[in-house]
């Protein structure tokens, strides 16, 4: 189980810092090379679609770190048996390999389990679920969080397939001023930002892009409710803190 968690929360954080790494529809996409400096924010006079996600995926490209808290309604079962089910996350990511994550699972028959990993370049830890000790994450698995900051080799291309791309307008968003966007993400792409979480052909995708500093600070993805489960699942992430100097994350053996 460590292996696929481990995989699975990297994908989440990767679902996040991509997002905004690619246009979609017919917008054009937008170059988020490391060194991109963030451009000037688009105000309601001026914004456009490409201005918005320009500002906000040079702002992610940019990034020392991140904060970040997962949400999620309905059944994401992360394993074979449907036995775990995914409940929420809340984590930190530091450029450029360092990642650091709590969460929480429902394990039939167990009850709610909290499970802590940390992965620093190709290391990882996490907390035995019964012990609470930290181990080390076996050697099989090679996912490298690297490419969570990756913005050239990355997964980010997977989310310039993003269909329907939409300023959908203003809205407001824990008392800040926000841009709207909205689209769509195809099976495939889904299946492996998500670790094969989320079942459906196509997905409704909508995020929050601050008005004044150009911060992405939330995404929601949704299964489709013709997708064949009883409950369908909805994850929300918040992302919060961009650049906070004072995180560190060592290794916790």
């Amino acid at each position: 189980m460590p292996i696929r968690l481990l995989k699975l929360i990297s994908l989440i954080c990767a679902f996040a810092v991509t997002l905004t790494a690619c246009g979609g529809g017919d917008s054009d996409n937008v170059d988020t090379a490391a060194n991109t400096q963030p451009t000037e924010v688009a105000t309601a006079a001026d914004a456009s679609l490409d201005d918005i996600l320009a500002t906000a995926s040079s702002l992610i490209a940019n990034a020392t770190s991140v904060h970040f808290t997962l949400k999620v309604e309905g059944d994401s079962f992360i394993d074979e048996g449907q036995l775990i089910r995914l409940l929420n996350a809340s984590g930190v990511l530091v450029r450029p390999d360092r990642v650091s994550t709590d969460f929480q699972v429902e394990v039939v028959g167990a009850g709610n389990i909290s499970i802590k990993l940390i992965t620093i370049g190709d290391q990882y830890w996490t907390t035995d679920i019964v012990t609470g000790r930290w181990t080390e994450a076996p050697e099989e698995f090679t996912y490298s969080p690297a490419k969570l900051f990756d913005t050239q080799q990355g997964i980010g291309p997977i989310m310039g397939k993003l269909a329907d791309i939409t300023l959908v307008g203003e809205e407001e968003l824990g008392g800040r001023d926000t841009w709207k966007v909205t689209g769509t993400a195809s099976e495939k792409d889904v299946s492996e930002l998500t670790s094969d979480a989320m079942v459906g052909t196509s997905f409704p995708v909508t995020f929050w892009i601050d008005r004044d500093s150009g911060e992405l600070l939330q995404i929601v993805l949704a299964e489709p409710t013709d997708n064949g489960k009883d409950n369908p699942a909805t994850w929300t992430m918040r992302l919060t803190d961009y650049n906070d100097d004072d995180v560190t994350i060592d290794a916790p053996i």
